[in-house]
């Protein structure tokens, strides 16, 4: 399952900017590269959360659908190698959340949070008995 979708993507571009880094040919958005990108983007995505959550998540938070659709355009610009230093910006800043939330740092703020692989394990001893300076002694 896809976290954003081709009608995604047109609400931040238009058709006509979709159709120009699509299609090479044609007034029409090409939806086999549109999927593509969405796909490549999705797979980033679950690189960076697949540590943390069971992947693909579902439903899918708002936040990673805006994420999705980001990561998705800017795969279509480099497609043409000219991306635009928003477009990279948002790219960047797309990267730079995954990784927080993949250490633990932000959460993904819908009910992907609840899908956490395990809890934090927390593990305790009895003092040690023997040490280098303890083993002095005896």
């Amino acid at each position: 399952m896809a976290y954003c979708s081709p009608s995604d993507l047109l609400t931040m571009i238009s058709q006509e900017e979709l159709a120009e880094l699509t299609s090479d040919s044609g007034d029409l958005p090409d939806a086999l590269m549109v999927e593509k990108a969405i796909a490549q983007a999705d797979a980033e995505i679950d690189s960076y959360l697949g540590s943390r959550f069971r992947v693909p998540l579902t439903p899918t938070p708002p936040r990673l659908r805006a994420l999705s659709v980001d990561m998705a355009i800017y795969h279509l610009y480099s497609r043409r190698s000219v991306v635009p230093a928003v477009r990279r910006d948002k790219y960047e800043a797309a990267l730079a959340y995954l990784k927080a939330v993949a250490a633990g740092k932000l959460g993904l703020g819908g009910a992907g949070d609840a899908g956490g692989v395990g809890e934090v394990a927390e593990l305790g001893s009895q003092p040690r008995l023997f040490s280098r300076t303890a083993l002095n002694d005896w």
